[in-house]
């Protein structure tokens, strides 16, 4: 009974050139839904499934906005162009079929780190929110079980009891706007190229944090936990170190959910071209060309996420998952992917 996922397009865009084309302006709007959505169909335990069956019960809007603002200046010996482009996506889940589904994802130790429901961007980031740490002396109802050093949990609903109905979003993916800055320059034989990128307001669930500062297991941990609860060090956000985790500090919440914010200089290269004549007279015309360069990749990265190896998470390649079918849902966790390496590159181009 799958049939495939249809996406209906609507877009107004504007192109505009100013001062014979030296200053151009591109603006679309776009308004995207995709319906017949391919995901897991969430069923009771009792039916006996293994494995969650898969049906066409997703309807999703992607809506936002593209600018792009660039110069070209053609004339005199120094020549330049330059433009700037900014990204607006808002996404937003419009029916899961049957009234009242939400769809858990990112399974990790117990937890689903994700959910998808109406009304909500697809695949948030779900889980409990922290409010500081047990102090010597102080006990509460909500966690009759806490010890000194353990993490404090709210009751975000109110009713009482500190259970799963308190987890609630804790951020997203998507962030809320994207960036890129391109110029290229030439003066003298002298070429430059620059290309720099980011995004800002997106958040990163750091699973390489809870390996590293969850203290659940008998493994090798992060230097943070130096700095754990302590009687004699109270003053700090890390909890206490307790095999197996009795008070479940190290569940999903906002303490592995960091701001996965950006800037990157994600290309740039520097070359010179030496003369044509002075090459023809110092070679008997066997040389035409020689240039010599420095290229970088992924020169400089500026980011408050400190967690993990790479601000730029894709998707987590897990033959253990539904793939691809639910891979949409697990975007932006951190699962430890290698990162994106620097390397600078010098080179010679010659030519006879």
């Amino acid at each position: 009974n799958i049939k495939w996922e249809k996406t209906y397009m609507s877009n107004i865009g504007l192109d505009v050139g100013f001062m014979d084309d030296r200053v151009t302006l591109t603006a679309e709007f776009f308004n995207n839904k995709t319906t017949d959505m391919i995901l897991p169909l969430p069923v009771p335990l009792s039916y006996g499934y293994d494995g969650l069956p898969i049906a066409n019960v997703g309807e999703v809007q992607n809506r936002g906005f593209e600018l792009q603002l660039g110069y070209n200046k053609t004339q005199g010996s120094f020549l330049f162009t330059a433009s700037g482009n900014l990204s607006v996506v808002r996404n937003k889940v419009l029916d899961l079929g049957d009234e009242g589904t939400t769809i858990s994802s990112g399974e990790w130790y117990g937890d689903n780190l994700t959910n998808t429901k109406v009304g909500e961007p697809i695949g948030y980031f779900n889980g409990y929110v922290t409010d500081g740490i047990f102090q010597e002396g102080e006990s509460s109802t909500l966690q009759p079980d806490a010890e000194p050093g353990d993490i404090r949990f709210k009751d975000v609903n109110g009713d009482g009891v500190l259970d799963a109905d308190d987890k609630t979003k804790l951020g997203h993916f998507l962030p809320d706007f994207s960036y890129g800055i391109n110029f290229t320059a030439n003066w003298k034989g002298f070429d430059a190229s620059l290309f720099m990128q980011g995004v800002s307001g997106n958040e990163i669930y750091s699973v390489v944090k809870y390996e590293l500062e969850g203290m659940t297991r008998l493994f090798n941990s992060g230097t943070a936990v130096l700095n754990r609860w302590t009687p004699e060090n109270p003053n700090t956000n890390v909890p206490r170190a307790v095999s197996g985790d009795p008070s479940g500090n190290a569940r999903a919440s906002n303490r592995f959910v960091e701001d996965g914010s950006y800037f990157r200089i994600k290309n740039l290269t520097i070359g010179y071209n030496f003369p044509t004549s002075a090459l023809g007279s110092l070679t008997n015309n066997s040389l035409t060309r020689l240039r010599i360069y420095v290229t970088s990749q992924n020169l400089l990265t500026v980011t408050k996420y400190k967690s993990g190896y790479d601000p730029e998470i894709g998707n987590r390649n897990d033959e253990n998952m539904t793939a691809p079918l639910t891979q949409s849902l697990v975007q932006g966790i951190d699962y430890g992917q290698y990162p994106q390496a620097r390397s600078i590159v010098v080179g010679l181009q010659l030519g006879f």
